[in-house]
């Protein structure tokens, strides 16, 4: 082989490698970023207590046949397992969440095959969108649990009233009454459980001071009544 020949082949084989590095380095670049974007979006959307809180679901898988509470703070702020002790309970609340959360981290929900999933969401949505786009998304979570698990049983349950003279006027319960109107309509056309919870905390269209301090979460003897409420469904 003469000096030309091994000169070009030399070069040749220089530039695959070349390639090669540079092609990987670019993967593990665009891998880096994706991650990134997820992270940001995550914490953009509900601070960096929702990429916290997922992170953490992300490495704790949940049992086959548990019951799953999914939601936001309302669902966070307690211990269910507690309440229902010698149930296979598991929380899945996520403080600031929304129907768009849920969607976005529903898989490992699905994924478990729970025995039953008792669903709360929606209120942070209404705080800047429609009744109509909140169910909307609402329709999306119900459809992809039954086809995801169609052994799952599943209930929704209605919003909470708000405690207006404590929490403001961001959020009217009319609005919440409206939602939970579209809730029953959807538990009812989907085959799932509703649970009205509205009409069991309510006093005057409002929530009872005695049931929360800032207007909107609960307090010890709101998550008391919580449970009466539901236990007959915990299963």
């Amino acid at each position: 082989m003469n000096r030309k020949i091994r000169r070009i082949l030399f070069i040749s084989i220089g530039f695959n490698l070349l390639f090669i590095i540079v092609t990987g380095f670019t993967f593990v670049k665009l891998d880096k970023v994706d991650a990134g974007v997820k992270k940001t979006n995550a914490v953009n959307r509900a601070g960096f207590h929702y990429y916290e809180r997922t992170s953490l679901f992300d490495e704790l898988s949940i049992p086959p046949n548990f019951i799953v509470f999914l939601g936001d703070s309302l669902t966070f702020r307690t211990e269910w397992a507690e309440l229902f002790p010698g149930k296979n309970v598991i929380n899945r609340g996520i403080g600031g969440d929304t129907t768009e959360g849920v969607l976005d981290r529903l898989d490992s929900v699905i994924a478990a095959q729970p025995k039953q999933i008792f669903l709360l969401i929606g209120v942070n949505d209404l705080r800047s969108h429609s009744v109509s786009a909140t169910l909307e998304n609402y329709s999306l979570i119900i459809d992809r649990i039954q086809s995801g698990a169609p052994k799952t049983e599943i209930f929704i349950q209605s919003l909470l009233p708000v405690n207006n003279k404590k929490y403001g006027k961001i959020l009217t319960n009319y609005k919440i009454k409206k939602m939970n109107e579209g809730l029953r309509y959807l538990a009812e056309n989907t085959g799932v459980h509703y649970i009205d919870l509205y009409s069991i905390f309510a006093e005057n269209d409002q929530l009872p001071e005695e049931y929360t301090i800032d207007g909107i979460h609960l307090t010890g003897k709101g998550y008391i009544l919580w449970r009466e409420t539901i236990k007959k469904y915990v299963d």
